[in-house]
């Protein structure tokens, strides 16, 4: 997931809202018919003044219709009326009074209003040194009603931000050295100084953890009236959330998100996130003490669930509608409906957590047999499979290609979502399978150079090309580590460094495997780790 894509794709250029802190890097611009109010710390001269002279581009910087000066963002609109979002990008850790400014929030918000924010992760930034904020904090800066940084905030600062290698910011968790840059001195200098102007800073230093602690409890306190409708794990530096008075009033038990907050802090920065393969899987131990219940089993993975379940079921998982997969939904189409699956077995690979497991077998499938190798996702396809009564799907727990070999039966049909990408050999996947089914579906990844050229940053984490010589071809495979992984919910494979294949290839390498009629669909040129497509991939049954 890209963040400021995805706030793209959720606000409409109809909806009324704010961007807060904006700057020279606008997500939501005036200028692309969004209908936005920019609110900064300084006027539009002034932001292109400072940073014109610390060499940026300062063309994006818009027009600033307020100053924040700790007023109501209210004061924007007609009495009465309410904004439908509100976007703070890197904004929330620089405030001198973050709890008022979520109170002036809510009261800016409408009912179904959304405060958006983007905010760092001590982990990946120079914060890496300092330790998270607290509520009692938070708490300080509000009773004392403060809108300047306090001295100890500016001494942490000035005095305790670090570098890895040089670098302030960093995207991965992988090693290097990580040190002080500032020293006492000049937190010292900063805390003490008598300065009329207002001096910024990190006052705040979160983990994502540790911020949804804080916001729970000052939901307990009645303080903030704006419930977590959406939180993702970090991406590079920052993790997202989205607050609204119309969320559910429910969250993640206190104590469970305080000892995540500590294993965070041993994820990340110099560590690496991801289990060695065979690693311990992180399932707490211990006893349930309330009535049974499908949530308290969802439980058990808090934080690691990619995909929402359906509404209906009424339990709190990941946030990615894949049960109402647009994908799944047309493949079902092109096959014919419920008469094309009807008593048909189909073969899964990677099922994740059953959602097109699910589709398969509402789609008229007589039974799905999923493969899936990642230890964690098999459990919460059985988890799945529990509360969805899939009774007509089976799932095995082992690798694609060693089940491939060993189980020599042919399937109707063969759906392999997410999967070739994250194979060290994709062209013995596609052969094995091939020998398996006449009809082929994948999504996958794909080297594309029409949609990413040289210097697009998705080519950055592509390691170098291998030249593999398959029938009279020469197919060349790119290689794309996965390299440290941060986020809980990553899958990913048994192999560290994945080939992906070239956009024109899969579809010959398919074509020379015999399927003479390939369709290709929901092309995603610009998607955030690169682009991708379905493909559905037939030919006249086989003998044997």
């Amino acid at each position: 997931m890209d963040f400021r894509s995805h706030i793209r794709a959720t606000v409409s250029k109809m909806q009324r809202g704010i961007e807060i802190g904006a700057s020279y890097a606008p997500i939501l611009p005036k200028a692309e018919g969004y209908g936005v109010y920019v609110v900064d710390h300084a006027s539009h001269d002034e932001l292109r003044s400072k940073y014109g002279a610390m060499g940026v581009d300062t063309s994006r910087i818009e027009p600033v219709d307020a100053i924040d000066d700790g007023g109501e963002f209210t004061q924007l609109l007609e009495d009465g009326q309410h904004f439908d979002y509100i976007v703070a990008s890197h904004v929330f850790e620089h405030l001198p009074d973050p709890i008022h400014f979520l109170q002036r929030c809510d009261r800016a918000l409408g009912e179904h209003g959304r405060l958006i924010l983007l905010i760092p992760d001590r982990r990946f930034t120079f914060d890496y040194l300092r330790p998270v904020s607290t509520t009692g904090q938070l708490l300080r800066a509000y009773l004392a009603e403060q809108r300047r940084h306090d001295p100890g905030a500016l001494y942490d600062h000035y005095a305790g931000n670090a570098t890895r290698d040089g670098v302030q910011v960093w995207g991965d968790a992988g090693g290097g050295h990580i040190a002080f840059a500032g020293i006492p001195a000049q937190g010292y200098q900063a805390a003490v100084a008598s300065n009329e102007a207002y001096v910024d800073c990190h006052a705040w230093v979160f983990t994502p953890s540790s911020l949804r602690l804080i916001l729970a409890d000052l939901r307990a306190l009645g303080l903030i009236g704006l419930n977590e409708a959406f939180f993702h794990e970090s991406i590079g530096c920052e993790f997202m959330l989205v607050l609204s008075r119309s969320a559910p009033a429910t969250a993640p038990d206190r104590s469970e998100l305080a000892r995540e907050a500590i294993r965070e802090a041993a994820r990340g920065g110099v560590h690496t996130a991801a289990p060695a393969a065979g690693g311990f899987i992180d399932v707490p131990a211990g006893y349930v003490r309330e009535a049974p219940s499908p949530q308290q089993a969802v439980d058990l993975f808090a934080g690691q669930w990619v995909s929402g379940f359906p509404p209906a079921v009424g339990v709190r998982a990941g946030d990615v509608p894949l049960h109402d997969d647009a994908r799944m939904a047309w493949l079902l189409e092109r096959l014919g409906g419920r008469a094309g699956l009807d008593g048909r077995d189909v073969l899964e690979l990677g099922p994740l957590e059953a959602a097109h497991t699910r589709q398969l077998l509402d789609g008229g499938a007589a039974s799905v047999l999923a493969v899936e190798a990642n230890k964690s996702a098999y459990l919460r396809c059985l988890i799945a499979k529990e509360i969805l009564n899939l009774d007509r799907a089976r799932f095995l727990l082992g690798d694609f290609n060693a089940f491939l070999e060993a189980d020599t039966r042919r399937w109707p049909l063969v759906v392999a979502c997410g999967v070739l990408y994250h194979m060290a050999d994709p062209l013995r996947l596609l052969e094995l399978l091939a020998g398996r089914t006449d009809t082929l579906y994948l999504w996958t990844h794909v080297i594309d150079d029409a949609a990413m050229p040289e210097g697009d940053p998705r080519r950055a984490p592509v390691a170098g090309v291998v030249a593999r010589a398959w029938r009279d071809l020469e197919i060349r495979l790119h290689r794309r580590p996965y390299g440290p992984v941060t986020d809980a919910r990553f899958c990913g494979s048994a192999a560290a460094e994945p080939m992906w294949m070239e956009r024109a290839q899969l579809l010959e390498v398919l074509g020379r495997l015999g399927f003479d009629h390939l369709e290709p669909a929901h092309e995603q040129p610009d998607h955030a780790a690169g682009p991708a497509l379905s493909i559905l991939a037939r030919r006249p049954p086989q003998n044997g």
